[in-house]
């Protein structure tokens, strides 16, 4: 046991000490944009797991968040001024509050008609937004988002964000913050509590839990999260468009948890990394790339024979091999005869 807090303590240092250097070994832009990118994947996937995962509801809404949030920031924090960290924090707030709406109303149905109903929720909320030509931009979208400006202490000061390897700096705090939090909530009471209605709703009003007040925790955390990388993604690529709440997204973050092992954080983690980085791969080769449209069929298709073959995802392989390792190290008893 001890054996395996270290190998997990030495590899979360080697990983921490690997994405700090990381933009000082791989200078290149798309290289850096990759990381970016494989960053916010795997934070926005840890927070569709706090539904789909811990609680057990899959909600096909989460996007949703990711849009609006960049939309609050584009739309409010960018015209008052509320700088970088506002903006996130702002656009945080303001999805968990409509997190809680959004659930209180959905959490009276459950599973297939929950999974249904939030799905409706996201289709009319990008309608809406791509009718709102006034105030959103439509399908032009809404451009001219600021960059971010931080000012240096005691200084007059300031330093415009531009560059791939600025955003990955800016970024990496802030997802180092939200993995933290969503670590935190996994482990304590509350996270004990979501595994519990999980698993048995009924059970679990029977002992003291009340499975809404924890549905609507995870669903408002998760919102939060989710609010607060819509921001950045506004600010980092300093435009924001309805395709940002698209349906495409929310099949990502499915092919990402559930091939990665639902529930299991080393699983997502693993699912948004490769899932993130293998679009970039599929597009290079000029004619011979494959476009995203049917990427998302191979997508559909690899979640359906992880489904039937592997329920468990690539966590289940790795746990299982690990089993198998430790059993090849246990020496055999021998009879005495």
């Amino acid at each position: 046991m001890k054996q395996k807090k270290v190998f997990r303590i030495t590899l979360f240092i080697l990983l921490a000490a690997f994405l700090i250097i990381a933009p000082q070994v791989f200078k290149s832009g798309y290289i850096l944009n990759a990381l970016i990118d494989a960053t916010r994947w795997t934070v926005f996937a840890l927070a569709f797991d706090l539904i789909a995962g811990q609680v057990g509801q899959v909600s096909l809404g989460q996007s949703v968040f990711l849009g609006l949030g960049a939309y609050m920031t584009s739309l409010v924090g960018s015209r008052f001024g509320f700088g970088w960290f506002g903006s996130i924090l702002f656009a945080a707030v303001t999805m968990a509050v409509l997190s809680l709406f959004v659930g209180v109303a959905f959490f009276r149905i459950r599973h297939v008609t929950f999974a249904i109903g939030t799905l409706g929720f996201a289709i009319i909320a990008q309608m809406v937004v791509n009718s709102a030509v006034d105030i959103t931009g439509g399908s032009l979208c809404s451009l001219g988002v600021k960059r971010p400006l931080l000012s240096i202490p005691f200084t007059d000061i300031a330093l415009k964000i531009t560059k791939p390897f600025q955003y990955y700096y800016l970024l990496l705090p802030v997802a180092a913050l939200l993995f933290l939090l969503i670590w935190a909530v996994n482990r304590s009471r509350t996270g004990r509590a979501f595994i519990a209605v999980r698993e048995d709703e009924i059970r679990a009003a029977a002992i003291g839990i009340n499975p809404l007040r924890y549905k609507l925790i995870a669903f408002v955390l998760s919102g939060f999260v989710i609010g607060a990388l819509g921001s950045f993604q506004a600010q980092y690529l300093s435009v924001v468009c309805p395709s940002d709440m698209g349906l495409e997204i929310t099949n990502t973050l499915m092919i990402m948890v559930f091939v990665g092992g639902v529930g299991k954080m080393r699983g997502v983690i693993i699912g948004a990394v490769i899932f993130s980085v293998l679009p970039r791969f599929l597009e290079v080769g000029g004619e011979k790339a494959i476009a995203p449209q049917l990427q998302q069929m191979v997508y559909g298709l690899i979640l359906i024979l992880v489904t039937l073959y592997m329920p468990n995802g690539l966590d289940g392989v790795i746990s299982s091999l690990e089993k198998k390792g430790k059993k090849s190290k246990t020496p055999h008893s021998e009879t005495v005869l």
